[in-house]
């Protein structure tokens, strides 16, 4: 049993160091380092593996080796020798010191018990007058005492004259209980008596110190403390302080109040200045040059003009830091805990609230003249920066006094900043659109040059136009947000505040400058509607305009600015359809006064031409009036400039069917040029005038002439020429004709027939309106016998 025991613990123990290494690597025979090292079979077995050239570089490797370790052998034993040869040296100055430290040590024993016995006979011999001494000295001490509180009156009032009230009132309140404690004796009741007398005239020379005006907020303060260690009552001390302090506190204000108001003078004189430099004209050096003594005030002005940052520093330097002395320094005298202040405490702190807010208040007046001051430039860091310094040390004196706010003031002066530049920025947006509108009017009333290919030229000026005011209003609303953006920057502490970013952010940039501005120009749009002197293409090219924001930039811009507002909430906002619903109202109402305009202009020409045409003595028509291809090229120029800023639009087939027309022929259309009118199947012998009309009337469509027209070109042109027709049909109802006035009319007739169904939606509605011309020519006539159809077609070919 034992021995199978002892074969599995080695067959374990064996198992083990293989596993981990040990045995089959150091302790074998062939491993040079092992204590099993076998040096012959090592070289049968470097011999057997090895080829010569491997056995001569092992056998230099070896010897190498053999080098080396002989070499640190030689190195260790030396270093060993020198350690204990110096180790040895040591030792040997160790003995020869002990021995001379023996003696030392010998000789300071004996002197020691010498001076022991010494000190014990003195000691002995002088215990009797150790306790006079003592009392004498204390006998001494008191004589000093005395002798300070004989002079203590005199050194009070040495120290009033020398103005170093800081030492008199030390000094008093050391000895203020002695006194107290041993007044009953009558010696030093008299001394009590000289000490509160001094003690009054020290107390009166601290309150005349307290009533300088030119003493600063830290001599005040010192003032008051020493009069406070000199029990003077606390109560009327506040009220003291306060007055004081408020003196020196309204200088700096006044001071502030000066630069205010130099930098106001300054910004209206420059006003003034840019006014009186844009009326001037002609070289007038009397009035250009100021006088010697207007041009000093100038420069004394600008000597005490500062900008507004420095204007913010100079405030915390003054009025904000003798503010923040004030309020530190009466709460350390008057303010104390509520344990030991009680009731007073509660008193001195709300004087001290009702002093602070009266100041902060003229304060924030004073700051916000400076503010209203500053020039409205389209970079506002500057001011954000100032704003943000003027905010963020009202807050700390809100730290500073509890239960005060004082932050909100001056979130209400930022907010008030902000209005300002958010309205000067939508007045600079009218203004701006005003000028882009302004020169937009120039260019189009600038004659033009005539070009090989017209209809381009007009395409490409007319786009220009309005690509450039769409543009110049999309940069200057984006313009103005980005340059409003520096109130919201995250560095300035009143950005982050909720209350701040939903006033300003919602209600003036979106709705007071983006917003109102949009509605500003529909209001503007609108109001050319009311007008009859304005250039009919401008009414076309603003009513485009209104589109274009109607439709992508409206959207755009709104979209801009919300994001860069960060305004997620939208609740309560305007909404983009009330925007664009707007626009696209206004254009809708410019582009109907433009066809209403376009087609008085063109009714006009055919009212007068009918008005003033003697139909009654007129001679057989030979050819078409002039005032028809008046109208036709009237048309044509107008067909041109819709098209520069309107697509085609829908247009409805034209028909050859014979029977959709009115009467049973209205005619197939003659080489692409119109339909033939329901006239030309009637012969003379066989019209009957007031059948024709009553049929006409009968069967024809209700048209509505002054429809609203569409955002295309078609529609718009249809418009044109239904309003024209319309009074040319009320024209010739007014007048009588002859035969040939009728028969001239009917070529008329057949010749707008004929050029005017391609710029209109609709052929029906010129065919039904040109036929009502000539029934109603017919009807007037005296001799109603219309023209051979031919003769009517040849006669327009010819013209």
């Amino acid at each position: 049993m034992a021995t199978s025991e002892a074969k599995n613990e080695r067959r374990r123990r064996t198992e083990l160091l293989q596993f981990y290494g040990g045995v089959s690597k150091e302790d074998t025979p062939y491993n040079i380092n092992s204590k099993h090292f076998n040096h012959d079979m090592y070289v049968q077995k470097t011999i057997k593996e090895s080829s010569l050239k491997q056995l001569l570089e092992h056998e230099a490797q070896m010897v190498s080796e053999i080098q080396t370790l002989d070499s640190d052998c030689q190195t260790l034993v030396y270093d060993h020798y020198d350690k204990f040869i110096a180790a040895a040296d040591i030792v040997r100055k160790m003995k020869e010191g002990s021995v001379k430290m023996e003696a030392q040590i010998t000789r300071l024993q004996e002197n020691m018990g010498r001076i022991t016995a010494s000190s014990t006979s003195i000691t002995s011999a002088l215990q009797e007058r150790r306790g006079h001494l003592s009392r004498l000295l204390g006998v001494h001490g008191t004589l000093r005492k005395l002798e300070f509180l004989f002079h203590l009156p005199q050194k009070i009032d040495e120290c009033i004259a020398d103005k170093n009230f800081t030492e008199g009132v030390r000094s008093y309140v050391e000895t203020a209980e002695v006194l107290h404690r041993y007044r009953h004796m009558p010696s030093f009741n008299a001394i009590h008596d000289d000490c509160e007398a001094a003690v009054g005239r020290l107390n009166l020379a601290l309150k005349e110190q307290l009533a300088l005006k030119e003493g600063s907020a830290r001599h005040l303060t010192e003032c008051v403390d020493l009069l406070l260690q000199l029990g003077e009552p606390a109560e009327g001390l506040c009220d003291d302080f306060l007055a004081h302090a408020r003196t020196k506190l309204e200088d700096d204000l006044s001071n502030l109040t000066k630069l205010a108001e130099a930098a106001v003078i300054l910004e209206e004189d420059e006003a003034l200045s840019q006014g009186a430099g844009e009326e001037t004209t002609g070289p007038d050096h009397t009035k250009e040059q100021p006088s010697q003594e207007e041009t000093g005030e100038e420069a004394k002005l600008e000597c005490t003009t500062v900008d507004i940052l420095e204007f913010v520093d100079i405030c915390h330097e003054t009025f904000v830091g003798n503010l923040w002395l004030v309020i530190s320094s009466y709460k350390e005298m008057f303010l104390r805990s509520p344990e030991e202040g009680g009731r007073s405490s509660s008193v001195a702190l709300e004087k001290l609230r009702v002093f602070v807010a009266g100041l902060v208040e003229q304060y924030v007046a004073v700051v916000g003249v400076r503010v209203t001051a500053e020039p409205d430039t389209a970079h506002y860091a500057p001011l954000t920066t100032a704003l943000d310094k003027f905010h963020r040390r009202l807050h700390a004196i809100t730290q500073l006094l509890p239960n005060t706010n004082f932050g909100d003031a001056a979130l209400s002066l930022v907010i008030e900043a902000g209005l300002a530049r958010c309205q000067s920025s939508l007045s600079a947006l009218k203004v701006e659109l005003a000028f882009s509108l302004g020169d937009v009017r120039h260019a189009l009333a600038a004659p033009r040059h005539l070009t090989q290919d017209g209809t381009e030229s007009t395409h490409r000026q007319l786009n220009e136009h309005l690509t450039r005011l769409v543009a110049a209003t999309a940069a200057s609303i984006k313009e103005r947000v980005t340059a409003l953006q520096a109130f919201t920057q995250p560095k300035h502490t009143f950005a982050v505040r909720a209350e701040f970013r939903r006033r300003f952010c919602r209600e003036l940039v979106r709705e007071g400058v983006v917003v109102a501005f949009f509605l500003h120009i529909t209001d503007t749009m609108l109001q050319f509607c009311h007008k009859k002197d304005k250039d009919p293409v401008l009414l076309l090219l603003l009513s485009r305009m209104c589109l274009d924001l109607h439709t992508s930039t409206v959207h755009y811009l709104l979209s801009h600015c919300d994001e860069q507002l960060q305004l997620e909430d939208k609740t309560g906002l305007t909404q983009l359809h009330t925007i664009t619903d707007g626009m696209r109202e206004a254009g809708q109402k410019l582009l109907n006064h433009y066809v209403h305009t376009q087609g008085a202009s063109i009714s006009q020409m055919l009212r007068r031409s009918v008005e003033l045409k003697d139909w009654l003595g007129c001679g057989e028509p030979r050819s078409v009036r002039r005032v028809m291809r008046t109208v036709l090229d009237e048309i044509c120029t107008m067909d041109t400039q819709v098209g520069a800023l309107y697509e085609e639009g829908n247009r409805r087939d034209r028909s050859s069917d014979s029977s959709r027309r009115t009467f049973h022929s209205v005619g197939a259309s003659r080489g692409g040029a119109g339909g033939r009118s329901a006239w030309s199947s009637y012969t003379p012998s066989q019209l009957d005038n007031s059948l024709v009309a009553n049929l006409n009337k009968l069967w024809s469509e209700r048209i509505e002439i002054f429809a609203p027209v569409e955002f295309t070109r078609v529609s718009i042109l249809t418009g044109i020429v239904k309003i024209s027709l319309k009074t040319l049909l009320e024209s010739v109802r007014l007048r009588t004709f002859s035969r040939f006035g009728l028969q001239q009319v009917q070529v008329d007739a057949h010749y707008l027939r004929t050029y005017l169904w391609s710029y209109v939606a609709d052929e029906h509605v010129l065919n039904v309106l040109l036929d009502e011309v000539v029934t109603s020519a017919s009807v007037r006539c005296c001799d109603p016998e219309l023209m051979e159809q031919r003769v009517v077609e040849f006669i327009c070919d010819q013209s």
